[in-house]
């Protein structure tokens, strides 16, 4: 399965072509409710461009074939039972050059206008351990730096942990449009020897096709797919726009240098805005099955878990218990700050609270909370390196902690919502 097998349904198509500098963000931002499809790129009369794929946990769900309250389940049952691929297929995509000048084949957008820069935010890239054989795929993103180079930004994890363990250049694959289970898996934190294509499969039930290339294992059904080389070279990377929504710093980070590059016919090139809803749901709902599971061993009537968008999904979360004692809230609440230690603020609510709905969280914490009784703050904690608040000079912050449950002194039936009766049975548009 493939990036196309989701954007069957409800999508917004736009025909005239349309500038991919800041003109396509501009578009795509307006409205993230559902995937918008760019029939024209201004220069690329045989591209399309597609965005907004995974920009509600709805749209998530769907992809997945399951309920919004259960994706932590689906990615945690597929992380902890991968299944094994297929045997390889013929790919969907062609090799269209060797050595390319990128920019020649795929519009590489600028989304922002303070310090332009074009990059490409949607990579998976594809390595293989030299030690275990395991494909590692990982988000990295890559600005473009003129003719086949790319400036790759590097973490310290598993690409980064491969690399260090490989004689001269490392091999890559970078791939660009593909089923959202695989761009889940790829956003994973996970141990070495998981593999991620494994886990994709494990969401798809089965149905994950793939193919290798340069000997290394990608979907067959990728929209592009690159081979290049992560070099010795550094160069500088940025300014970038984060999570945060603020203009990240410049780092000197590695040259990846493309030998080629593979299309589908007619591709869709895959594009997420930085900063924007998909990248914080890919950054921060595959986090949510390990905090889930910390906060478990601590408060077992843990309910639900969401890294909320409005707090960049990253810095601010959300813990739905099942309150039993008093002292349970702040406990969960403790669990879930040590399990993510880039969050800053975390709302423990009740069950009765969506946790991934920003309204319902703010009522809870209108009408159950007491500043005095129910808030506590952290000083002097290490937080996120996105977060610009925080104390640059010593890299610490205060997080803060609140407890929005009812108290247990008081009676459930005084905090519940009222509601009007028979709103399920009636439906306006048979009204109409």
């Amino acid at each position: 399965m493939g990036l196309r097998s989701v954007l069957t349904g409800a999508t917004t198509t736009l025909t005239e072509p349309v500038d991919p500098r800041f003109e396509l963000a501009a578009l795509a931002v307006q409205d993230e409710s559902l995937p918008l499809v760019f029939e024209s790129v201004a220069g690329y009369p045989e591209v399309s461009a597609v965005t907004n794929v995974v920009s509600s946990r709805d749209r998530i769900a769907s992809a997945l074939g399951v309920e919004s309250g259960d994706i932590v389940t689906a990615l945690t049952n597929a992380t902890t039972a991968p299944r094994e691929l297929s045997a390889p297929m013929d790919a969907m995509f062609e090799h269209v050059a060797d050595s390319p000048t990128v920019a020649d084949y795929v519009p590489i957008p600028t989304y922002y206008a303070e310090h332009e820069r074009q990059y490409i935010a949607s990579g998976i890239v594809v390595a293989q351990d030299p030690d275990t054989g395991v494909h590692n795929l990982s988000f990295h993103r890559l600005m473009y730096d003129g003719d086949t180079d790319f400036v790759m930004r590097l973490v310290e994890r598993h690409l980064h942990d491969i690399r260090t363990r490989t004689d001269g250049p490392l091999g890559v694959a970078i791939v660009v449009g593909v089923h959202p289970a695989v761009e889940l898996a790829a956003a994973t934190s996970g141990s070495p020897d998981m593999s991620e294509l494994e886990v994709a499969n494990a969401l798809l039930d089965g149905d994950l096709a793939t193919t290798t290339i340069d000997g290394l294992t990608v979907p067959a059904e990728a929209e592009l797919v690159m081979t290049g080389q992560i070099r010795a070279e550094t160069r500088s990377d940025g300014p970038f726009v984060d999570l945060s929504r603020t203009w990240d710093t410049v780092r000197q980070q590695p040259v990846v240098e493309i030998t080629s590059l593979h299309l589908r016919p007619d591709p869709n090139v895959r594009v997420v805005v930085p900063g924007r809803r998909e990248h914080a749901h890919l950054m921060g709902l595959p986090q949510e099955p390990r905090i889930h599971r910390i906060v478990e061993n601590t408060v077992p009537t843990v309910q639900e878990i969401v890294l909320t968008p409005g707090g960049c999904s990253w810095l601010h979360g959300v813990v739905a218990i099942e309150k039993r004692t008093e002292g349970d809230a702040k406990n969960a609440g403790l669990a879930a700050l040590a399990a993510h230690p880039s969050m800053k603020r975390v709302v423990v609510v009740d069950e009765d609270i969506d946790p991934a709905d920003s309204d319902a969280v703010e009522w809870a914490i209108a009408t159950r909370v007491q500043a005095d009784e129910d808030v506590e703050t952290i000083e002097k904690a290490k937080g996120s390196s996105l977060d610009p608040s925080q104390d640059f000079e010593t890299g610490t912050l205060t997080k803060w902690l609140i407890d929005a449950t009812v108290p247990e002194n008081r009676e459930q039936s005084d905090f519940a919502e009222a509601t009007v009766p028979g709103v399920e049975n009636v439906h306006l548009e048979e009204y109409q």
